[in-house]
């Protein structure tokens, strides 16, 4: 019998993920009831879990209530020293730390909102996202300080390092954390796009939308415990009051969704520790896992790779891995079986979402995601999803078409950019993703690729994920991307970049034959290239696929 991929459904009334049907900026949707007030409430929890480890980083180990005693000193100090009152825009530009997290915990509380600067990005990145959404000041670290004033950056830098956040723990110790007065749908942060088609976009999240987010997450894992209790004949609550402190490797920059709603807030909520990895290192990523029992990882296919691939993993101790998730992109077939043998027993997750979705909309794990990996995870109860085609109209389950979302969860719109906004965002509240895939009778989502990753080769539509799957299954491969070369005779030739397993012999004529003899004619890749070093990738961990063209000299 097939797997019900929405039951138990737990929203019901008085249950814990309640959804009832409400009017959010002046349309019906339907919404968790608890997603309701502001991310103080959510703070306000952390004093309960007392000596509770929350942060480790390196030889920095900060509790519950050592966390929330250092952002109550920050708050006060941003407020009194910095003048930061309710409804202030102000950027936080800064390497992932845990005075980040401070900083941002204590902005909010103040009703501030934070506009998350990517920090990976060249110092005029970094200036143009500060002023585009006319932040009053930054607060960074020293290096960022630095990049920002050589890009000409004139607004105030506060350098918010460890020296920093110990004064006001000193100067301002004992003040209490305040509760923030903002409204359930006023702006919580700005995150902005990756930007890799333009300038970047601020998109406005509310404090709903990241309540939301952090809810839905929570909601896929209660329905999977509840799956599981009842497969084993037991009480669910008694299953889930023996498992130990979940605690999570933090690898995604805190700038990203990824990093701040599903790994910050979210373990936050659930009392789980995190463990600080700042530069990716394999050999010293299961170190962590092992000496910080570390219970779930999730990380972009090339981390899963290298843990999959490094020596040291044999003498490890990595019992404590309970969940292996895919974040920032699809994982591939062969690596989820590559996964399933060297861990085997372990729950295996993955879903779909965007910046303006303030994360997954979709989401799967457990047997709902191995039943189906090609997916990306079922619809969430409270998104709204359907599939449109060119002209906007609503394609049936199973039809092709470009993705779009609506609910609690989707942005305001893109700050100070109404008709960027418009364009994203239709009258009648559904966001355009931009990404093309279908959506089937039972809620599963598939995404064939971005419209933007989409090769027009002889007047034939080829989507660079379908050949990234079948490719990504040949044995040899280790990883890879395809993107369109521009060509005056066929418009773009289809290429393809790869990366072989380690020993591995691979021609490209091999690869050719194995997508021949799976897909049609004019999927072939009409270029291979090989490379043995890891794909270019953007801060959010996808492929940039514009470095590739420009590596091939022929962009």
């Amino acid at each position: 019998m097939p797997i019900d991929p929405r039951a138990p459904s737990l929203a019901g009334p008085g249950e814990p993920f309640e959804i009832r049907e409400q009017v959010v900026h002046g349309r019906p949707m339907r919404v968790f009831a608890r997603a309701v007030g502001n991310l103080s409430h959510l703070f306000a929890t952390m004093p309960a879990r007392g000596d509770t480890d929350f942060i480790v980083d390196g030889e920095r180990r900060l509790s519950y209530a050592q966390f929330h005693a250092l952002a109550g000193a920050v708050a006060a100090g941003l407020a009194e020293d910095c003048g930061v009152k309710p409804g202030d825009l102000v950027a936080i530009a800064m390497h992932n730390s845990p005075e980040w997290m401070v900083a941002f915990t204590a902005l909010s509380a103040l009703g501030a909102v934070p506009a998350l600067i990517n920090s990976r990005g060249s110092g005029a990145e970094m200036r143009y996202c500060t002023e585009d959404v006319g932040a009053s000041f930054a607060i960074t670290d020293e290096p960022r300080a630095e990049k920002l004033a050589e890009a000409g950056y004139t607004g105030t830098c506060f350098v918010f390092d460890r020296a920093a956040l110990e004064h006001f723990a000193q100067r301002y110790a004992g003040h209490a954390l305040p509760q923030s007065r903002a409204d359930t749908d006023d702006p919580a942060c700005i995150l902005f796009t990756s930007g890799t088609t333009g300038r970047p976009k601020g998109a406005i999240i509310t404090h709903r939308a990241m309540l939301t987010g952090i809810m839905m997450a929570q909601h896929a894992g209660a329905r999977f415990a509840a799956r599981m209790a009842a497969q084993l004949g037991i009480d669910p609550e008694a299953m889930m009051a023996g498992r130990p402190q979940g605690a999570v490797l933090l690898i995604f920059p805190l700038f990203h969704v990824s990093g701040c709603q599903s790994i910050f807030l979210g373990m936050m909520a659930r009392g789980g520790k995190i463990v600080f990895h700042k530069r990716w290192n394999p050999a010293e990523a299961l170190r962590l896992i092992e000496e910080e029992t570390v219970t779930e990882f999730t990380g972009p296919p090339m981390t899963l790779w290298d843990v999959l691939n490094e020596p040291s993993r044999a003498t490890r101790d990595l019992s404590s891995i309970g969940s292996i998730a895919s974040g920032g992109q699809a994982m591939p077939t062969n690596l989820l079986a590559a996964l399933q043998e060297a861990f085997p027993g372990r729950v295996f997750g993955g879903g779909y979402g965007m910046t303006e979705t303030a994360g997954s909309v979709s989401l799967a794990m457990g047997d709902l995601y191995t039943a189906r990996p090609e997916c990306s995870g079922v619809a969430h109860d409270v998104a709204e999803m359907r599939v449109v085609d060119d002209d906007g109209a609503a394609l049936p389950p199973g039809e092709v078409g470009e993705i779009c979302v609506r609910g609690p969860m989707v942005m305001t719109g893109y700050w100070g950019k109404p008709e960027e906004t418009a364009q994203a965002i239709d009258a009648e509240g559904w966001l355009k993703t931009g990404d093309v895939g279908l959506i089937d009778e039972t809620g599963y989502v598939t995404i064939v690729d971005r419209k933007t990753n989409m090769v027009i080769s002889k007047g034939e539509n080829i989507y660079c994920a379908e050949i990234e799957r079948v490719i990504s299954d040949h044995p040899d491969v280790a990883d890879v991307a395809a993107f369109g070369m521009p060509d005056e005779r066929l418009g773009e030739r289809l290429a393809v970049s790869i990366m072989p397993e380690p020993g591995r012999a691979l021609s490209a004529d091999d690869v050719r034959e194995h997508v021949r003899h799976h897909l049609a004619e004019y999927k072939v890749p009409a270029d291979v290239y090989f490379r043995d070093t890891p794909m270019p990738r953007n801060a959010t961990g996808k492929v940039d696929r514009q470095v590739l063209r420009h590596e091939t000299g022929l962009a």
